[in-house]
Formats: structure tokens, C-alpha cells, sequence
């Protein structure tokens, strides 16, 4: 085994981390335009 194993909580750590900054595929479009609608509603204000 790997000198860096993890334990449940360092495991339960990893993944939370993954969630929080992967961008998904097909939700990275949508991400986009929503960021572009605030922007603009942003520069009209």
C-alpha cells in the first residue's frame, strides 16, 4: 500500500474538496451564461 493512504475522514475530505471545484462537462455552459447574464445585469445597473 501507498505511503499516502487515507482514512474514512481524509477520503470523506478528498471528495468534498472535488465537489466543491470540479466543473462539469455539459454544467461548465451553463455555468457560463449565467455568469454573463450577472455581468451584464451588473453593467446596466
Amino acid at each position: 500500500m501507498g505511503k499516502y493512504q487515507l482514512d474514512d475522514k481524509g477520503k470523506a475530505q478528498v471528495t468534498r474538496f472535488h465537489e466543491k471545484h470540479s466543473t462539469g462537462g455539459v454544467n461548465k455552459k451553463d455555468r457560463i451564461t449565467q455568469l454573463r447574464e450577472q455581468f451584464l445585469n451588473k453593467t446596466k445597473k
